[in-house]
């Protein structure tokens, strides 16, 4: 069956391809995805085999099921929908036509390798044994949450959900690698937002003012100094700013900045510390200076971790699809947060990366998937899925 789910996808190069640049020239943001949905809304209808769902959870989600001979333990394949607030600067011909919006995470390509999947397994359909869902979730990113949604409004009850799996193309690592490991695949990811109260006044007079980016210069040293010197060295931890507002003219020291940041951890307890750190140091430091500084902080996604005995499973199905000098076992978590972490919190999960050997990183505005690994991507979502809903009852003891 490798060989059938491998030839097929190659076959399907040229619709993965439409796909994939038909997302990306017209990406949205978490939430607003109403033409991605649409499209796929359209090419799962006109799938044989395929039912489907609009607006599972009052949101833009769009489910797809194709039934097995019994229906329960369904396996679950999952992509994201949004994009980014990015402006684009790739310079392809099928770049955004949305001002400020792209695709920079490569959700374009996660969501055409999946409609690629379900065609394959549309083909495949009267072998399947467990039913297999295809979830496209909105606003994975940033302040979206769109798991959590779709969790809460009882996606994994409704579908019988036992399984649950997801990938990401990911740039750096060697080109049509898959990758992956036990346990712990993400960072505990957290964001927050700053504001630091001075007193405005002429760029001239500064003694006159109170300037709140004197008290922020020195915020930024302080947080840095947080990671270099309060934490254990052993342990991991980021925390970056991304966001910045403060002022309207050149010549004039504004009354207020805010900023937005984000916090990554790998240990609870380090994150438990570094966020209590910041609720200190904020209000603390912008006093010394004379100003007002409050800190606003939300625990956002909790850490991915790949089920033990699943991942077994999934290690030893890739050996059989590809060359074993392409499947690759992590070392280390991802730095990165998942809101897939919200499904593996309540079922066997496994989230699974494809190397892409891209230059840029991902949410760079020229950031870019290689088209080539569409075929490769979806055969092998498409085979792990049918060999996880084919599977015997024996087999299936080992990762129920």
């Amino acid at each position: 069956m490798k060989q059938h789910f491998s030839e097929e996808a190659i076959q399907l190069f040229d619709q993965l391809v439409e796909w994939r640049r038909g997302f990306h020239v017209f990406p949205e943001l978490a939430f607003e995805e109403r033409v991605t949905s649409s499209r796929i809304i359209q090419i799962l209808e006109s799938t044989p085999g395929v039912e489907v769902t609009r607006g599972f959870g009052d949101t833009t989600a769009v489910v797809g099921k194709i039934r097995g001979k019994i229906d329960d333990n369904a396996v679950m394949l999952r992509s994201a929908m949004d994009a980014l607030s990015l402006q684009e600067e790739t310079d392809l011909p099928f770049a955004s036509c949305i001002p400020g919006v792209m695709h920079g995470c490569g959700h374009d390509a996660h969501m055409a390798a999946l409609l690629g999947a379900v065609k394959l397994l549309s083909n495949h359909r009267d072998m399947l044994i467990r039913p297999i869902v295809f979830v496209f979730q909105p606003a994975e990113e940033g302040l979206g949450g769109g798991a959590r949604r779709l969790v809460e409004a009882g996606l994994l009850d409704t579908y019988k959900i036992k399984h649950a799996l997801g990938f990401h193309f990911w740039p750096k690592y060697g080109y049509g690698k898959l990758l992956l490991r036990h346990g712990v695949m993400t960072a505990l990811s957290d964001r927050f937002h700053v504001s630091v109260q001075g007193v405005g006044g002429h760029v001239a007079a500064p003694h006159l003012a109170v300037d709140p980016w004197t008290i922020v210069a020195h915020l930024i040293f302080a947080v840095q100094g947080l990671i270099g010197r309060e934490i254990d060295p052993t342990e991991s931890a980021v925390i970056s700013f991304g966001r910045l507002e403060a002022g309207d003219a050149y010549n004039v020291i504004p009354g207020q900045v805010d900023m937005w940041g984000s916090l990554r951890a790998l240990n609870p307890e380090v994150r438990d510390f570094l966020q209590s750190r910041l609720e200190d140091i904020v209000p603390l430091l912008a006093r010394t200076f004379r100003g007002l500084g409050t800190i606003k902080y939300h625990r956002n996604y909790p850490q991915v971790v790949n089920d033990k005995d699943l991942t077994d499973i999934v290690l030893s199905i890739a050996f059989e699809y590809m060359d074993k000098d392409n499947v690759e076992i992590l070392e280390k978590p991802l730095m990165s947060g998942e809101d897939f972490a919200f499904y593996a919190q309540i079922v066997p999960s496994c989230f699974m990366l494809f190397g892409t050997g891209s230059k840029y990183w991902l949410h760079h505005p020229k950031y870019d998937v290689p088209e080539e690994l569409l075929s490769l991507a979806s055969g092998w979502e498409a085979y792990l899925a049918f060999r996880l809903s084919t599977m015997g009852i024996a087999e299936e003891g080992q990762i129920g």
